[in-house]
């Protein structure tokens, strides 16, 4: 296998030579022999971000461990044991032989023997293993080629109390609602595609995990819940107790309700049940809050404190900016203004104008991350036409 060599972040690694997966478009990861895509640079910027903060203000205990079951190059695991301080040791797997050989290469190239343990085994029965072994883990991160419903509970039964669990999943045409049959076996939850959908990915997504995590007798707290790109990502805090796990599905699940005729989703019952007819349920979703705001502000300080070299950090800081305002309007779903405005017949407004106009009435309002057309507010829909 030819190689080149890349750096991200503090770290350098060998990834398989990118001129084997050239495509029309450019690079095509699922064509190189071990995975690497550049393009979750910014996933991975992010998530020692997350990984940092928690480890200076919410694990339970320090030094922590943290596992990473699909590994491919190691890139991702060698970033957190290097980049995020107060890691122990991560434990890094990847069932190809490839991709095993490769991660040995790049923890011998960062001299990161002391910090990274590199096994070939299949992620769940690493995960597993760990468990069996009594390894006492904060911090997984489940990051797959498509979805990863097959790898959460394993993920969620080795983490200890107040852990960490970090997930993306890339099988967004099945959150989203496009392919409605495959979101209902695959993840047990109802959907349809709506103007709101990237949001609705995200919820959907909560939701199962803590469908899981109710199944093993533990319950989650979402700090930082995002749609970006191409892929969803969303951090949560884990904690045991059969009550937390009973009282997180009785009020932190619920529905969403759809109307095509109006392009509009709401969380509220009583919503749905003045505006009559026509609605299309989703669900169960999680319908509480998706962000934690002091979880997100103290990102913003960390990246300004720290990671001042990340090559995203631009990138990085405008999504913590607007996710810290997202924080503060959570109870209500995300609207998309030009949706809302085709339906009604008019041009679409500024959607700065929107927010500054509702917020002058007396609402919440702001922009959101998902969706260049979108606001969150607590204005109703009748508010929401009335203002465009």
């Amino acid at each position: 296998m030819r190689l080149a060599v890349v750096n991200e972040g503090r770290v350098l690694i060998y990834i398989p030579d990118p001129y084997q997966a050239l495509a029309p478009h450019g690079l095509e990861p699922s064509w190189l022999p071990v995975f690497y895509n550049p393009r979750m640079e910014f996933n991975r910027d992010l998530s020692i971000v997350i990984l940092q903060v928690y480890v200076d203000s919410y694990a339970p205990h320090k030094p922590v461990i943290a596992v990473e079951p699909l590994a491919a190059t190691g890139v991702r695991a060698l970033r957190y044991a290097l980049e995020v301080e107060g890691i122990m040791r991560v434990y890094a797997s990847d069932i190809d032989y490839a991709a095993f050989n490769l991660m040995e290469l790049n923890v011998a190239l960062n001299s990161a023997w002391d910090k990274v343990s590199v096994s070939r085994a299949d992620a769940n029965q690493l995960m597993y293993s760990l468990k069996a072994r009594g390894v006492p883990v904060l911090a997984v991160d489940i990051d797959p080629y498509g979805s990863p419903a097959p790898f959460l509970e394993p993920a969620l039964s080795i983490l200890g109390n107040g852990g960490l669990l970090m997930v993306t999943a890339t099988d967004t045409a099945v959150l989203e609602g496009s392919k409605s049959s495959k979101a209902l076996r695959r993840y047990g939850v109802k959907l349809v595609k709506t103007p709101s959908s990237r949001e609705v990915a995200v919820r959907a997504l909560l939701g199962y995990i803590a469908r899981v995590a109710a199944s093993l007798d533990k319950w989650v707290k979402p700090l930082v819940s995002v749609y970006v790109d191409y892929y969803v990502r969303v951090a949560v805090q884990v904690y045991r107790g059969a009550r937390g796990a009973q009282r997180m599905l009785e009020e932190c699940l619920g529905y969403a309700y759809y109307y095509p005729k109006l392009g509009y989703t709401t969380l509220r019952p009583e919503t749905a049940r003045a505006m009559g007819d026509g609605e299309i349920t989703l669900g169960p979703l999680w319908v509480k809050d998706i962000l934690d705001q002091e979880f997100i502000d103290r990102m913003g300080l960390e990246l300004k404190r720290r990671y001042a070299y990340l090559r995203m950090r631009g990138k990085l800081e405008k999504l913590i900016e607007i996710l810290s305002s997202e924080a503060s309007i959570q109870e209500d779903i995300h609207q998309r203004l030009d949706t809302i405005s085709s339906k009604i017949r008019r041009q679409t407004p500024p959607k700065t104008k929107i927010v500054e106009t509702l917020k002058s009435n007396g609402f919440k309002a702001t922009l959101t991350h998902f969706h260049p057309a979108g606001v969150r507010t607590n204005a109703s829909l009748e508010d929401l036409i009335r203002v465009i």
